[in-house]
């Protein structure tokens, strides 16, 4: 799921058309726009895979310590590598010769740093760090990851479920608030306006580990998610036929989106889930996409922004004398080159990090999921195995 996660927002800054001149043009760009819900899809998986280990977790040894340790051994280094490539190694006449923006990104080093690239294109109202402006979702991730051990840690489950849904309804009201204000980027990249994403993925990682198990709340999943779809059609009507609602409509269809997104992961988890959906998971090319996930989030934004500022398309349209065709070969380019230096980074820099969470292991004082039927004890003994698989951290 992370590999169609990653696929989506690719397409969404690799396919781009400023001003679609055809058929296919247009429909290429209408699909490649809903990348921008693949965003919403890593939010969701964050909240469900987080969550889980927290309580699976809790009551242990270095509850804490563990968890932070292993979290800044997975982020930390791409993150912080990134950025002290850009901002600091980087000679600066290198830079500016390369393109006086790349200069310019010195300029915003204190939001960087401090993972608050969100903060600052909320209060722009545009994307307007130059290269890295796509680091603003990075920076919701870590923000979560800093308090959402205590809420797990201090709550009782149901406790944790109710704090899940308090705080879903919470962000979804401050988006609407936001979107009535005119605030329209600042309810896309607050921490606290995405948190039902992060929740709702929360609230069925810990209903997997109540008396159900990830079996009984496999069943029920697959009972909702015609809901869900329907009523992501209905809203997506409703934002036609009703202009004036459109505000709340939108960001309802937002939370909705995301509880159709943990619908499809509880289903394609459970042993007994959609076989189509298991299926279409196993594809290799989603669990190669999957696995490095994070570095190609990194990097194919840095890339795309590059591509963009040497006019990469008009150049390879002179050559080629299709804009359509120049695109599509901009944007086999941009994946290739963002997978290549992503494994690379992976293999060669980021592992060496990753080695070192064995140090760090979150003694489990309680089974993954409920363990009061078979069906309980399979899912806890395949969650066991997946554990070891690798590419375990998510973007």
């Amino acid at each position: 799921m992370r590999g169609l996660a990653i696929a989506g927002v690719m397409a969404l800054h690799f396919l781009h058309f400023e001003a679609p001149s055809n058929l296919v043009e247009r429909l290429t760009m209408k699909i490649a726009g809903y990348g921008l819900f693949g965003v919403d899809l890593f939010f969701v998986l964050s909240g469900f895979l987080i969550t889980g280990i927290l309580y699976d977790a809790k009551g242990g040894d270095g509850y804490f310590r563990n968890f932070y340790m292993r979290r800044t051994l997975r982020i930390f280094p791409l993150y912080y590598g990134v950025l002290l490539s850009l901002l600091v190694l980087l000679p600066a006449g290198a830079a500016a010769a390369f393109d006086p923006q790349l200069l310019e990104l010195r300029n915003y080093q204190g939001w960087l740093w401090g993972y608050l690239t969100n903060v600052y294109v909320g209060q722009q109202g545009d994307f307007a760090i130059p290269y890295v402006s796509h680091f603003w979702s990075l920076s919701v991730e870590e923000h979560f990851y800093l308090f959402w051990p205590l809420l797990v840690g201090y709550l009782p489950r149901r406790g944790a479920m109710v704090a899940c849904v308090a705080l879903s309804l919470l962000a979804l009201g401050l988006r609407v608030s936001l979107a009535l204000d005119g605030h329209v980027l600042y309810q896309q990249v607050l921490t606290p306006c995405r948190l039902d994403t992060l929740c709702i993925g929360a609230f069925f990682a810990l209903a997997a580990r109540g008396p159900l198990g990830l079996s009984g709340l496999g069943v029920r999943a697959r009972r909702l998610l015609p809901a869900a779809v329907a009523a992501l059609v209905l809203l997506s009507v409703a934002r036609k036929v009703t202009p004036h609602w459109d505000p709340f409509v939108l960001q309802l269809r937002d939370s909705v989106l995301a509880l159709f997104f943990v619908l499809v992961i509880v289903t394609s988890a459970d042993a007994g889930g959609i076989a189509a959906f298991k299926q279409a998971f196993r594809w290799r090319w989603l669990g190669l996409l999957g696995k490095y996930s994070y570095g190609l989030y990194v990097f194919h934004g840095i890339i795309a922004y590059a591509f963009e500022r040497k006019q990469v398309v008009p150049l390879l349209e002179s050559s080629l004398g299709s804009h359509t065709l120049a695109t599509m070969v901009q944007a086999a380019a941009g994946v290739a080159l963002s997978l290549l230096i992503a494994v690379a980074s992976y293999e060669l820099f980021e592992v060496r990090f990753l080695m070192l969470k064995r140090l760090f292991r979150q003694g489990k004082t309680r089974q993954s999921f409920a363990t009061g039927s078979k069906f309980a004890r399979a899912d806890l003994a395949a969650s066991s195995q997946r554990a070891h698989l690798p590419g375990r951290g998510v973007p």
